[in-house]
């Protein structure tokens, strides 16, 4: 599969239809791209009671994003001011650029009227993307996800509008 380009690949606000499939990308992301850091229970216990109806708060407050190919999702970003709460992928688009078109979306919802740190939670698997972006280690944390405490890293940036 090629590279999409980025003049195929839109960003649009999440809906609540969204909803589903951005479930879905988180779950299958989580699974396929974190499996080489995380063990086996450690990603079953954090997806499990996950559902599509997590998503719909972040979405209603017009705080997520997706992006499309050929109307298809693949891939959901979720930003306040100050934070990037979460950039997934569909596994199948990894490594081709819509990651980072989610990020840079992301950090101009994040930087809107703020000092220009932006921070977030990494997983260990994620870390050379975010450094790719300028993001430096601040620590090593463990973040609760599900019913697991999740080894990670909290991340910032500064002048985050320079990206």
């Amino acid at each position: 599969m090629s590279k999409p380009t980025s003049d195929k690949v839109k960003i649009r606000e999440a809906i609540e239809a969204d909803a589903e499939r951005i479930h879905e990308i988180q779950c299958d992301s989580v699974r396929k791209l974190c499996s080489a850091v995380y063990s086996p229970e450690i990603i079953d216990g954090w997806l499990k009671n996950r559902t599509p109806e997590g998503y719909l708060e972040g979405i209603r407050r017009g705080e997520m994003y997706t992006a499309e190919l050929n109307r298809q999702i693949i891939g959901f970003g979720h930003a306040i001011l100050g934070e990037i709460l979460a950039t997934f992928v569909d596994p199948a688009y990894a490594r081709r650029g819509v990651g980072m078109m989610l990020m840079r979306h992301g950090l101009k919802i994040a930087s809107v009227n703020t000092p220009r740190v932006i921070r977030l939670e990494a997983t260990l698997n994620s870390r050379l993307f975010y450094e790719a972006l300028g993001f430096k280690v601040v620590r090593e944390i463990k973040v609760r996800r599900g019913n697991v405490e999740i080894p990670a890293l909290e991340m910032e940036i500064r002048g985050a509008d320079k990206i």
